[in-house]
């Protein structure tokens, strides 16, 4: 009879062990049970959670550590540093954690871009990819920046950068820059203009834009055809060389403006074209980083009606006027890219 007292006894115990072990677990000084979404409910008043705690160099001493885990560093800092491992890396909690960089201008300069960001508080360095995976990124140091070449012009760049400190690393940064820009010295001429949404020409995710001539393609051409109207000519961005198609199909004229830009071949290019009324006004306002205008009234493609055409004064208060269509006006030429 002892023995199955003994037996049963046993069994009972394995089984109130099994449970157990199963079970989920609420500490507490109420006796109420745990959260049915919790395996580990704590619930106190006056007392708190303390996770493991130990240094830096044993936290990373910790083989093949799973996603969540979670210790206190006690010496991170001062006071110490929450840290978790997520990603593949520790990540803090505290305030020992430095804030993400702030990324400056980009500098283009042909091919190549440097990409620069802002000194982080706290941080003791810096890290820097084209990829989002921080465990291959470059360490930077403390350098604040880096300079990529071998670049292609025309295309869009995505870069990443990360600070970080002995607690753990910032939340990434991304920065764009598109290597295309105002000024750029590029196929056959200068970018005075890069195409925004609702501009006739402007597509999504591409990089396109307006360039213009280095220098004038004449100094005294008339529009021509004075006293027809032509038709078929608009003023908005992204017109120019639809403009400049139509009117020297209308107009037979030698030596007329659109036709100067329609056949000109130029550093290898020769898709050339007469620049509408809006394009015309984004060169006048980029006149200083193109060069090489006069003070006078150039010609656009947007005719106005059948004796005259639009042109703009490139004085330094822009000045827009239908002049007749013999006056002598400036041409300059642009293309698209």
């Amino acid at each position: 009879m002892k023995k199955k007292i003994i037996l049963f006894s046993l069994i009972g115990i394995l089984i109130f062990i099994t449970i157990q072990t199963y079970a989920q677990v609420g500490i507490n000084s109420d006796n109420s049970p745990a959260d049915p979404s919790a395996g580990l409910d704590v619930k106190f008043t006056n007392k708190g959670f303390l996770p493991p705690r130990m240094t830096l160099q044993e936290r990373n001493a910790i083989p093949n550590p799973a996603i969540g885990l979670m210790v206190l560093c006690t010496d991170c800092n001062t006071s110490g540093a929450l840290c978790i491992f997520l990603s593949g890396s520790w990540i803090t909690v505290s305030l020992c954690n430095p804030q993400a960089p702030v990324p400056g201008l980009p500098v283009a300069s042909g091919t190549q871009i440097i990409w620069s960001w802002s000194i982080v508080p706290n941080a003791i360095g810096y890290k820097w990819s084209n990829t989002s995976d921080y465990n291959t990124a470059t360490d930077m140091g403390t350098n604040t920046s880096y300079t990529e070449t071998g670049l292609i012009v025309g295309n869009s760049y995505r870069r990443y950068i990360w600070a970080y400190n002995s607690c753990g690393l910032s939340p990434v940064t991304t920065v764009t820059q598109l290597l295309v820009y105002v000024g750029l010295n590029y196929e056959g001429g200068i970018v005075f203009y890069i195409y925004q949404p609702g501009d006739s020409g402007y597509i999504a995710g591409k990089t396109h834009g307006l360039i213009s001539a280095a220098s004038d393609q004449s100094s005294g051409a008339p529009w021509g055809c004075a006293g027809t109207y032509l038709g078929g000519t608009s003023t908005v961005t992204g017109t120019g060389q639809a403009n400049t198609t139509a009117i020297v199909n209308s107009c037979s004229t030698v030596g007329i403006a659109a036709r100067i830009c329609d056949d000109l071949v130029f550093n290898g290019y020769n898709d050339w074209f007469l620049p509408s009324k809006d394009e015309l006004y984004q060169l006048y306002l980029q006149r200083s980083v193109v060069g090489g205008f006069a003070f006078d009234y150039y010609w656009s493609s947007s005719e106005y009606d059948a004796a005259s055409a639009w042109s703009l004064g490139f004085q330094p208060v822009a000045f827009n006027i239908w002049a007749v269509k013999n006056y002598s006006g400036y041409v300059r030429a642009i293309r698209a890219f």
